[in-house]
């Protein structure tokens, strides 16, 4: 469903990117912890307005007009960044295929920014820690090549981040060595046909789970 900029069905956005010949091979949602570090603020703001709304309730206040104060503030300072923080989580993603590196950033309905990056632009990747490496999410870093802007694209929270940066290390190292072309020999997958074939280099694609 589209809601304005805001697309929800993430195949239609996949449909759109791939080209004949192209294959999906990993794809990613990022960490539901982004989703609770990105509103602590707001779940503190909450508690507070809580914690007053009782103590009006307690000393017998009139509850209509700290309702309607409360919940104007709460309007104010909490929703829009929490909402915000729930697309970011639900409909952003990362898309590795053979051909390209694509970025889906959807913060809003009515802003949507999709960063493809070709294979062929990207230097390296690596992949960094969040929180000492206690939660199953870290950092990664894309390379680009100079010419091409010469500058790193980062995103946080993602899962497995040493799996997905290996991945954009093989598809890479893959393409520079047998070539758009010779490669294209090796994967004969069409956007439309998702049966796998025991000549490509990479396992089959599978739907990622969230986390």
């Amino acid at each position: 469903m589209r809601i304005f900029a805001l697309q929800t069905d993430p195949e239609k956005i996949k449909k759109r990117f791939l080209h004949e010949g192209e294959e999906l091979v990993y794809m990613t949602y990022y960490h539901w912890l982004s989703f609770v570090f990105a509103i602590i603020r707001e779940i503190i703001i909450t508690v507070i307005l809580i914690i007053f709304g009782v103590i009006a309730y307690v000393y017998q206040w009139p509850m209509g007009w700290v309702f309607g104060i409360l919940f104007f503030i709460w309007m104010a300072l909490v929703f829009y960044r929490v909402f915000k923080a729930f697309l970011d989580w639900t409909y952003d993603f990362i898309i590795v295929t053979t051909d390209k590196l694509i970025f889906i950033d959807q913060t809003s309905i009515i802003k949507q920014e999709i960063m493809p990056i070709h294979i062929e632009n990207i230097g390296g990747s690596s992949t960094f820690t969040q929180f000492m490496d206690i939660f199953p999410f870290g950092g990664i870093s894309i390379h680009l090549k100079e010419g091409k802007g010469g500058k790193d694209i980062t995103r946080k929270y993602v899962p497995n981040a040493k799996i997905v940066a290996g991945t954009i290390s093989d598809v890479v190292t893959t393409y520079q060595r047998h070539g758009h072309q010779k490669y294209l020999k090796l994967s004969p997958h069409s956007k439309l046909n998702r049966e796998h074939d025991s000549t490509s280099p990479y396992p089959q694609y599978k739907p990622p789970d969230r986390d």
